[in-house]
């Protein structure tokens, strides 16, 4: 009997790891926050929690499919060969069952409760994460997580388009979104200049596997200047509708990023891009914070 408990304790554990949920939290936090962005005062919380469980089971469906197409390279990667998939104790059919429930369950929700627009970019997402990224681009080119950088876009417009009469017009929700597609070339890019060499052994062309390690960092600088440059933009198109708080929090935590953009150029290497790194989170996240204060701070309640 404790043997049965044990082995389904560690068979919902291998099913809830598959879908990578440390990747997940930071999506499901950009998608609420766009939902009470634009809602504002009137932020409805079931709409919210719905809100952030259809883009927890899309991102979780995105990243099982994901998972089900790279498994031959996570087998091969020192960093992913013991994940569920590769390791042998979720079969690949299972999971690609699993994956698509999970899509079902994500687009029923967004589709039933929060508009055909959610559900839409909900599927938009999913397929540009799974197809794009994924299936085509990621063994192909290093510019993957480009082209796939579009799915990162989506939650936000789920949270967007889950408000019926939403406070910020449209413009303001993508200029959010693609804050998160400016993001993430520095966020993917520093870890893989770490594990540079298991992405040459997977022959997956991750950027700094296919160039110098100095020649990517240097890469990592500039995305991350352009990061910085187009998180300003407020400054110069008023018509966003945000204001003072977002521009203090995009000019200090700009100047952060910059500053140890520097520190990595000037000694590049896979410690001091592991720093970076492990920055990027944290940026993104009081960024977002600084979006939701500045709206609720000048929309009347």
């Amino acid at each position: 009997m404790q043997t049965t408990i044990s082995s389904n304790k560690e068979k919902i554990k291998d099913y809830y790891y598959v879908t990578k949920p440390n990747v997940i939290s930071l999506l499901v936090f950009t998608g609420s926050v766009a939902y009470v962005a634009s809602a504002g005062w009137s932020t409805n919380f079931l709409s919210l929690f719905i809100v952030a469980a259809s883009v927890w089971l899309g991102s979780a469906a995105a990243n099982t499919i994901g998972s089900y197409f790279d498994r031959d390279m996570d087998s091969v990667m020192k960093r992913t060969k013991t994940r569920p998939i590769p390791s042998g104790r979720i079969s690949p059919e299972k999971a690609a069952a699993y994956g698509f429930a999970l899509l079902a369950i994500s687009l029923v929700l967004s589709v039933l409760f929060l508009s055909w627009k959610s559900g839409l970019a909900m599927a938009i997402g999913f397929v540009d994460y799974t197809v794009v990224y994924s299936y085509i681009t990621k063994r192909r080119t290093w510019l993957n997580i480009l082209l796939g950088g579009f799915s990162g876009v989506m939650p936000v417009l789920v949270g967007y388009f889950a408000t019926p009469k939403p406070i910020i017009p449209l413009v303001t929700a993508i200029f959010i979104g693609f804050l998160v597609f400016f993001w993430i070339p520095e966020h993917i890019w520093s870890l893989a200049v770490r594990y540079r060499e298991d992405y040459q052994n997977a022959k997956v062309p991750m950027l700094p596997a296919v160039v110098s390690e100095k020649t990517s960092v240097r890469v990592i600088a500039i995305t991350s200047i352009i990061m910085v440059i187009y998180s300003l933009t407020p400054l110069l198109f008023p018509g966003l509708f945000l204001h003072t708080i977002y521009i203090g929090a995009a000019v200090a935590l700009g100047a952060l990023v910059l500053a140890l953009n520097v520190w990595l150029l000037k000694l590049p290497s896979a410690a001091r891009a592991w720093t970076v790194f492990k920055f990027s989170s944290p940026y993104l996240f009081f960024m977002f914070i600084a979006i939701m204060a500045d709206v609720l701070l000048y929309t009347h309640h």
